[in-house]
Order: C-alpha cells, then structure tokens, then sequence
C-alpha cells in the first residue's frame, strides 16, 4: 500500500479525527486543496448539476451529497486512504454497499487490518507461524472470527469437557495450546494431550500432595506438602534439583530465568537460583501462612492469611508496600506489573494499582473462599469454595458468567487464554471450558 498522504486541513484543529474529516470531505465544496486537483473540473461542474439526496446521504447523516463515484476517480492507494481514516465495522459496513468500487475498495486488506486491530488490538505471534508466513492474512476473516469469539465469551456458549485419571483431588494446573499439566494429592503430575484429553506422560518424585507448579520450554517446578521443590528437565522429565528449606508445605512456586520464588506455610518467601539451585534470600514479614506468590520481573506479589498483600523487590529482598483491604486472609493472587488482583476467605475479589497501592474495585458474589482466580486485559475468571467459576469484566468488574455446572467440590485451581478456561478441583476432575470450538485458527486469535 503507497504511504500515507497528507490532506491540507486534515488536521486543522477543528476537533475532527480522520474519521469525522473523511465524512465531512464527503460533503460538497469541503475537499481540500491537494486532493480536489485529482478530480476534473469537468467532473466537479457535472457533480454541481446532480446534487441530491439519498439513502446514502442519510446513512451519513448529511444533507446534500455530491452525485459523483468519486472514490472510483481516485488512484487505489488515496482511496485506500480515505477509507483507512473511517476504519470501523459500522462505517465499513455502510460503504460497502455504495457502489461495486467502494465495494472492492473496502474489502482491502489495511483497511481490515485496521479495524481489527482498533477493536481487539495487536494479534499475538502466530503458533502456526509457517502457515501464516505461507499465506497473507485475510483480515476480515480474522475480524468475524474474533468477534465470534468475543460474542462466545458473552453468551457462555461453552460445553465443558472432563478429564479424568488422578485419584485424588486436583490442586494445580497449568496449560498451553498442546497440553495440560497438572499437580495432585495422588503425588503425581500428570501431561495431558489438550485435544484427546488423554494421560501423555506421569512424574513422580514427592512424598506429599502436589501443591503448586509452573512449566516453561526447560523447566517444571512443582511443590508440594512434603516441604520440597522439584525442579524437572521439562523434555526428559529428569530431576535436575531437589530444594529443601521451607519447614511446613510449600503453597505456591513462581519462576524465571534467574530465579524461582516460593511460599510456604511456614509464613516465608523463598528466592533460589534456578541454575544453581541454591537458596539466595529469605523474606519475612508475614504473620501467617503465604498461600499465593505472582513474579513479574523484579518485583513479588504476595497473599496471606494475615489478611495482606506485599510487594517486594526480588533483588533486595525489601517490601516496597503493603495492599490493605481484605477482612480475612487471602487465597490467591496474580500481578502483572500493574495491576494486582486478590481473593480472599472474606468471598470478595479486589482489584489494586500496583503502583500506588490504591484499591480500584472490589468482586462480590462468591459465597464462598475465592480459592483461586486468574486475569488479562479482558476478564477476571475465579474459581471458589462455593463449587462455582465465575468471569467478570476486567474493567468494570461486572459479572458476566457463572459457570455453575460441572464441579461438585471445592474449585482449587482455574487458568485461561484467549478462548479457554481450564479448571482444576477437590472433585479429581479437570475440566475444559472451551469458547472457541466453532472459531476458524482459534489459536492465532487468542
């Protein structure tokens, strides 16, 4: 596509975005300067004759419209261009019936990409990245996938799946587009094939429950209630480290390339060197036992039953501020540099500036201990006590479902992507909850 051309006036301070001045060039004597010389006067005196209103002209909300295919007497790229500037569904969907040219100028692939990207932002890497590579992007197809994933999302039009194959309950999952990973009181983790829903692989190497875990293309790190951390070999499934200090069950592990970052109920954080797989620092402060850690670069969010949150500096071990808010202690935390969002015994969800410390919102409607929950920049998914998962929306904390159905015991463990919730429970069952099963290449969407 030619580069973008710049119209005499197009920023005129007026107030106008491209949209508002390209509805506003429609209208007679409005074109400015540089793009009017493109038009015959021949033309321009032919359109001064044929002035008249139409359905068109009302779609647009105006009031006389010059009786000229003027798009038709543009290059390609300018008319490119003026659509470019108006790129939404609605505006798209107006010209499109205009006439064949506005038709096939409004099909261009910019222009799509645009309103894609308007609506639901940048697309991830492709994980089918060969295939993309092979053939261009039809970005409108994209466009209605995605908004039939969106749509899915605000019907609930999930059937849930069920794995089974622990014998005891399930405390941890983590998942990605090939498989699911999960830790359970049987001792065992368990590799899941995401598609057959079939038992892949089993490691085992804990004398306790497996309490918390988290994988990488390297590593797995699991805890659990017997005190110790293992680090695997992720590929071979070999121990590479076996971490001991904590003296009570270690509730929760987070990692990077440098570090793993582990909580216990014995009311400590631990920092250790992945590498080396040897303890760096200890942070104290908490009074009760640390349920929940999240590592974002540097810095560590914890939750306790002391009823706090902490962050920390992981290279200085010092506690940057305490988040208080909550009546009772806490389950569960996530942190993603900015916002921190917490569950708690109390049956509430709260949302804070991790920033500041200031207490955005607050969740309710849970009647039960917020066991566990999970967020991006759409949705907050949490899993309860209560049997119950719930999604709310991330920026106004509105509930938008409740999926009630498939658990029949305590929710202890609940993950997401773009079109998928996963769930973990006392129930023994793992369950799916697929929202884009009739989505065309679901996994370049989310």
């Amino acid at each position: 596509m030619g580069r973008m051309v710049e119209w005499e006036g197009a920023k005129s301070g007026d107030g106008d975005d491209e949209g508002a001045f390209f509805k506003r060039w429609l209208r007679k004597g409005n074109a400015p300067a540089k793009i009017s010389t493109v038009l015959s006067e021949k033309a321009l005196e032919k359109a001064e004759e044929e002035k008249t209103l139409s359905a068109t002209d009302s779609a647009f909300g105006l009031d006389e419209i010059i009786r000229i295919d003027f798009i038709a007497a543009l290059p390609y790229e300018i008319a490119v261009q003026i659509f470019y500037f108006a790129a939404d569904i609605t505006t798209m969907s107006v010209v499109q019936g205009v006439s064949r040219c506005w038709h096939q100028v409004s099909r261009d692939k910019e222009i799509w990409r645009c309103i894609f990207m308007n609506r639901w932002g940048p697309v991830t890497r492709p994980r089918s990245l060969e295939r993309i590579q092979s053939v261009a992007r039809d970005w409108k197809n994209l466009y209605l996938q995605r908004a039939r994933l969106h749509d899915n999302w605000q019907k609930g039009a999930v059937t849930p799946k069920f794995i089974s194959g622990h014998m005891d309950s399930v405390y941890c999952i983590q998942f990605d587009d090939r498989r699911i990973v999960s830790g359970s009181r049987d001792r065992t983790i368990r590799f899941w094939d995401i598609k057959t829903q079939e038992c892949v692989r089993t490691l085992r190497g804990h004398n306790g429950s497996v309490l918390c875990l988290q994988y990488d293309s390297r590593y797995i790190v699991t805890g659990s209630s017997d005190s110790s951390i293992i680090v695997w070999d992720f590929n071979t499934g070999e121990k590479i480290h076996t971490l001991r200090g904590h003296t009570s069950p270690v509730l929760d592990v987070r990692f990077n390339d440098q570090i793993i970052v582990s909580c216990s109920k014995d009311c400590t954080i631990k920092i250790w060197d992945i590498a080396a797989g040897e303890l760096v620092r200890t942070l104290e402060g908490h009074h009760a036992a640390v349920n929940a850690v999240h590592l974002q670069g540097h810095l560590i969010a914890s939750a306790s039953g002391d009823c706090i949150i902490k962050l920390w500096d992981a290279r200085t071990g010092v506690c940057i501020r305490d988040f208080v808010g909550h009546s009772r202690g806490l389950a569960c935390v996530q942190f993603d540099g900015d916002t921190i969002v917490s569950g708690s015994n109390d049956r509430t969800i709260r949302v804070w500036n991790a920033h500041t410390g200031e207490h955005i919102r607050t969740l309710e409607g849970h009647r039960d201990l917020v066991r566990t929950l999970c967020f991006d920049k759409e949705r907050i998914v949490s899993g309860s006590y209560d049997q119950t998962i719930k999604v709310w929306d991330f920026n106004t904390g509105d509930l938008l479902l409740d999926l009630t159905e498939a658990h029949t015991s305590w929710v202890f463990h609940v993950q997401i992507d773009g079109s998928k919730i996963i769930s973990a429970s006392q129930d023994r069952k793992i369950v799916i909850w697929d929202f884009g099963q009739d989505v065309e290449d679901v996994d370049d969407l989310s």
